[in-house]
């Protein structure tokens, strides 16, 4: 991957990015995002010290130095040759951000071109909410890394059954409805109040959660994950959730709106994107998952904000007309 793979953002959109970031950790619970702060913390010490590694080799020009060498990765990929993709190495101890006097970052220029895993990666709750966001905002894997190749893959893929069946936009185009798609998701909380109200009759929440339930990508989240067939899964996930915990809790009355299920849904991908890594398979479809989420809620809070609209000249009516009566009421009553 090239630089020119990385996207530019102009000042407006970097805005909108981490209004969507703000957005993505509602609904998160409190030592999930205390979690969050103390590893982005720890991740930007790590990326601004391999950084300094990676410069501090470049000035040096050292012939020892796996930088520019005619072997390296990248070099095969522009080649169109493409390693078979290695197993992704067990993160070390020293990454672990709860131990104590231990280094957060990798010392050598080789050690950081080896790894598959950036500081982004080895934090697994910062991972989990970058790995959330979607075009044009979402971050790319560490240029040598082979999971860049894997993603693409299934871009590309999924871009050629798009064009086969509705001749997908153009990248300008997807690039500018994504990002009013942004914008719509961000407004709802302020001006639909329709999203945050408590819904005294739970058939519509029950609808949602049975539309979201029955698309593709949600089998996988539909049945708690069984711990003995994902060990770690308890020690990384301390706030586990799933499709029938999410019905349950609207019936229960735990969910009393539209807001509090679209969070719920978030932290079933939170929590997905979290223990699987954000360039998985499962994040993909995590992502997909969640994509399907905001479709539907933007879709539902659009059809009742309409049906108010229409019903509110209705009422006007209503009310004007009985306003009228009830003077010629008076007027009999007193014979007048």
């Amino acid at each position: 991957m090239s630089i020119d793979n990385v996207p530019v953002l102009s000042s407006d959109e970097e805005e909108l990015m981490y209004e969507t970031i703000f957005r993505l950790t509602d609904g998160l619970p409190a030592h999930e995002l205390q979690q969050t702060l103390e590893e982005a913390i720890e991740c930007e010490k790590a990326l601004l010290k391999e950084i300094e590694i990676l410069e501090a080799d470049l000035a040096s020009s050292s012939p020892s130095s796996t930088l520019g060498g005619s072997n390296n990765t990248n070099d095969k990929i522009d080649e169109g040759i493409v390693p078979s993709r290695p197993i992704i190495p067990v993160i070390p101890p020293e990454y672990d951000a709860t131990a104590n006097n231990t280094s957060n970052f990798l010392s050598t220029t080789e050690e950081i071109l080896n790894c598959e895993l950036s500081p982004l990666d080895r934090y697994f709750t910062v991972s989990s909410l970058l790995g959330r966001l979607r075009e044009p905002f979402d971050i790319n894997p560490p240029p040598h890394s082979q999971l860049f190749q894997a993603r693409q893959a299934v871009i590309i893929a999924s871009d050629k059954k798009k064009k086969s069946v509705n001749n997908m936009a153009p990248p300008e185009q997807r690039k500018h409805q994504s990002i009013e798609k942004y914008k719509k998701m961000i407004d709802l909380k302020t001006l639909n109040q329709i999203y945050t109200q408590k819904q005294t009759d739970i058939t519509g929440l029950l609808a949602l959660v049975k539309r979201i339930s029955n698309h593709r990508t949600a089998a996988v989240f539909r049945k708690a994950v069984n711990p003995s067939e994902a060990p770690g899964y308890v020690e990384r996930i301390k706030f586990p959730s799933d499709m029938t915990l999410l019905k349950k809790f609207v019936l229960c009355g735990y969910i009393q709106t539209f807001q509090e299920l679209h969070q719920q849904a978030g932290l079933i991908v939170h929590n997905c994107v979290k223990f699987n890594g954000r360039d998985s398979d499962y994040s993909i479809i995590a992502k997909e998952f969640e994509h399907y989420v905001d479709d539907s809620i933007l879709d539902i809070m659009q059809k009742r904000a309409a049906s108010a609209a229409n019903s509110a000249p209705f009422v006007a009516s209503t009310e004007e007309s009985s306003s009228k009566q009830e003077p010629d009421a008076a007027t009999a009553e007193t014979g007048s």
